[in-house]
């Protein structure tokens, strides 16, 4: 389930940036993702709303890319960093994650599972 990842995207304030018209693709951890990040490092991302938005944004790239169209490379995500993409066949990994599921359609745009949560490089 993705359950964790849009709790989390409504209280950083995100679900109108991805309800909105634009397209964007969604690297979005699991619920099970979300279960192995650490109790406190989730609560203090909970509590600091901008670090949460941060870390969130992180998964989004905009545009609608299907997994058909991941290439090997660098990726801007929303959150102003770069995302490393590497696929070998059919498998796809975004940093040290792996996509679970591929091309789940969304209203506007393409939402990848992924298998843990990405935190973003300091700045």
């Amino acid at each position: 389930g993705l359950s964790t990842f849009q709790q989390l995207a409504a209280e950083a304030g995100l679900s109108t940036t991805l309800e909105g018209a634009a397209p964007y693709t969604v690297f979005a951890p699991s619920d099970a993702a979300f279960q192995a990040v650490p109790a406190k490092t989730l609560a203090a991302l909970k509590a600091d709303k901008a670090q949460l938005k941060a870390v969130l944004s992180y998964h989004i790239v905009p545009g609608a890319l299907a997994a058909a169209d991941l290439k090997a490379g660098n990726l801007k995500t929303l959150q102003g960093a770069n995302m490393a993409v590497s696929r070998a066949g059919t498998f796809v990994t975004v940093e040290d994650a792996m996509v679970e599921q591929a091309d789940l359609r969304a209203s506007n745009g393409v939402v990848h599972v992924i298998d843990r949560v990405l935190m973003p490089p300091k700045k």
